[in-house]
């Protein structure tokens, strides 16, 4: 099965949070063309601080009068962002501070559990790719807390139903390769998409191997 692009906004799904009550009245909701934007200058709304340059995904926007609004997906970005708020996502005033991004390979990766005893018990070790360039691994199912390791990555490139993620620095408790000494790209995970699991008929989750063909990851029907 070709690897198709996986809908991001299931990575909020997986956390398990609420969102933001209420909305704007008399706003107009439109989807964005290009989901992916870099904010160019640090954001703050209540108390969640999105850095400058850091890559988001925008599910839509709104506008009011003269001024426009970008619903910004929390559930994508790395926990030190998010997990000062319980809300999926946050509604950001657009000024001149949006710049358009394209997709990069590791957009393609959903959020994928390892299970603890049986292939539909997603309660084990989890992985998570960012929309902000950042691979995750928890040590369970739950991704409201400080994960283990949180690495920056520095390229991501993919090949039929492989995925390679590149970071300058080890991704602890993941079994990425050192392939160089010095640059940016020293270590490289590789992330293959085996398909769905058909044995599993109540979550018919997708199979991933990480690293190695025995190491397998899940991701739940739902949460893709």
């Amino acid at each position: 099965m070709k690897l198709k692009r996986l809908i991001i906004v299931g990575l909020s799904l997986a956390l398990g949070v609420a969102g933001f009550s209420g909305t704007a009245n008399a706003a107009t909701k439109t989807t964005a063309k290009s989901n992916y934007r870099v904010i160019t200058k640090t954001i703050k709304v209540g108390r969640v601080t999105i850095p400058a340059n850091t890559r988001v995904y925008v599910s839509y926007f709104t506008k009011k009068g003269n001024k426009q609004y970008a619903n910004v997906e929390l559930g994508t970005l790395r926990y030190r962002i998010r997990h000062e708020t319980s809300a999926k996502y946050l509604k950001v005033r657009v000024n001149h501070d949006f710049k358009a991004s394209k997709a990069v390979a590791m957009d393609q990766l959903p959020g994928m559990w390892k299970p603890r005893t049986k292939a539909n018990q997603y309660q084990a070790a989890t992985i998570r790719f960012t929309t902000d360039g950042y691979v995750e691994y928890f040590k369970d199912d739950k991704t409201n807390i400080k994960p283990i390791s949180s690495t920056k990555v520095t390229k991501s490139k993919a090949s039929g139903n492989t995925t390679y993620v590149y970071a300058k620095n080890n991704m602890l408790k993941l079994p990425d390769q050192k392939i160089s000494n010095k640059g940016n790209y020293r270590y490289r995970l590789t992330v293959h998409f085996n398909g769905i699991e058909t044995a599993d008929v109540t979550n018919s989750p997708l199979v991933y191997s990480v690293g190695n063909s025995h190491n397998l990851f899940y991701t739940p029907a739902g949460r893709a």
